[in-house]
């Protein structure tokens, strides 16, 4: 038997190394993940919409600073003189009341749109968190699948050695039919790898908006640490740069405005207008002429409260997203340090000790030497131990990501 298996252990051998050396080979690069992220404001869908709402309120603040256009009035009446007279008036009226309100109401936009502005770049940044969580996932899945496939190879090589060992009695039924079974939950776990890796991409062309030719090469960037000593330092940094404490300020900038506004608008109407005015038969001539408007019942006073009561509201929620924020950063922050403590120097080194165990255990499989029991154990902690390391690098590039964004900076930088 030794005969027979030593062709198979060579070969099996040689394809291994081959397969780990795949696995561990650059794929052939398209885009670095930085160069991705620089191209979301032109192709991502979901950051689109986004911009519109931006747009929306760029043309509220455009609207708010335009003028007034006069009022074209005409007017004809027939004179009860004893001669039949009739007068015309044509002219333009201009209601005066933009005088005293134009300037609440265009500070109120301008507040407005840059709340609108802090929104979309806190909707851009957590887009840029999820691109970089989503990029690391499917370089994870695709590298266990790559391995995972060298696995089962060999695996349903060494079912053949399997087999001869059996015949022989150097090995039991037993012992047969449990590697057919640890060889089907691999199999089934390379399924469920690929359909990881696909709900990844597939997600991924949601955000970005590419095509998943250009995605499934991506060269990863891992995002640059965020430099605070301690954990208050970047609470005080998130308060003063976070954007969604930007956009909830300046909404209450906005509503402090909209108040003054509606207590300007409490004021009664003022117009002023100017005309040709012409008597048939009479002479012609120009008039001038100035309207008072007092209501009665003042029905301004509800745009008020609903000012008013906008305004508290905008308060509370600026209070509340305060305390959100620094929650968000402390665990934040937290979270990072805990991934930094689990980065030894020489974590890779795990992975290529399990890969070498697995080359020996495959040959003294082969060799007689263990059961089918080492074998599985040897063939999985090579898997695993590849995924536990990817685990805990794509741990930390996501725990810096999202300390970055918590505290308002872009989660990567940009090409």
């Amino acid at each position: 038997m030794p005969s027979q298996l030593s062709k198979l252990t060579l070969l099996l051998g040689a394809f291994v190394v081959l397969s780990l050396l795949g696995v561990c080979s650059a794929q052939p690069e398209t885009l670095s993940l930085s160069q991705v992220v620089s191209a979301l404001d032109s192709s991502s869908p979901v950051l689109a919409q986004a911009r519109a709402e931006l747009t929306v309120a760029h043309a509220a603040l455009t609207s708010s600073r335009a003028l007034p256009n006069p009022a074209l009035f005409g007017a004809q009446e027939t004179l009860n003189d004893g001669d039949n007279s009739s007068e015309r008036v044509v002219g333009v009226r201009q209601n005066l009341g933009f005088l005293w309100t134009q300037a609440p109401r265009t500070a109120s936009a301008r507040a407005a749109y840059e709340s609108a502005r802090a929104a979309f770049l806190e909707d851009r940044n957590a887009i840029i968190e999820q691109v970089i969580e989503l990029a690391y996932d499917y370089d994870r899945y695709k590298s266990q699948s790559t391995l995972m496939d060298s696995v089962l190879f060999l695996s349903e090589q060494l079912s053949h050695a399997t087999s001869v060992r059996r015949r022989v009695g150097d090995i039991s039924p037993y012992d047969e039919q449990r590697f057919q079974l640890e060889l089907v939950q691999l199999q089934n776990r390379r399924g469920e790898l690929e359909r990881e890796a696909s709900s990844a991409m597939l997600e991924l062309m949601h955000v970005t908006g590419l095509s998943s030719t250009l995605l499934s090469n991506l060269s990863l960037t891992s995002p640059p640490p965020a430099q605070f000593d301690t954990e208050e330092a970047a609470v005080q940094y998130a308060l003063m740069h976070r954007p969604e404490l930007s956009r909830t300020e300046r909404q209450i900038v906005a509503n402090k405005y909209s108040v003054a506004g509606t207590r300007w608008n409490q004021l009664p109407d003022l117009s002023i207008g100017v005309g040709r005015k012409s008597l048939d038969p009479g002479p012609d001539g120009f008039v001038v002429e100035a309207e008072l408007e007092i209501p009665l019942w003042n029905q301004r006073r509800s745009d008020k409260s609903i000012a008013r009561a906008g305004l508290i509201q905008a308060e509370v929620q600026h209070n509340n997203t305060v305390r959100s924020v620094e929650e968000e950063v402390r665990g934040a922050y937290r979270r990072l340090r805990l991934a930094e403590r689990f980065q030894p120097a020489s974590q890779v080194n795990y992975a290529d000790s399990a890969s070498t165990n697995m080359l020996r255990g495959v040959q003294l499989y082969a060799e007689g030497e263990i059961s089918a029991f080492e074998l599985v154990d040897a063939l999985r902690t090579s898997v695993e131990a590849q995924d536990a390391v990817l685990m805990l690098r794509n741990a930390l590039a996501t725990a810096r990501a999202e300390l970055r964004r918590a505290v308002g900076l872009n989660p990567i930088e940009e090409n």
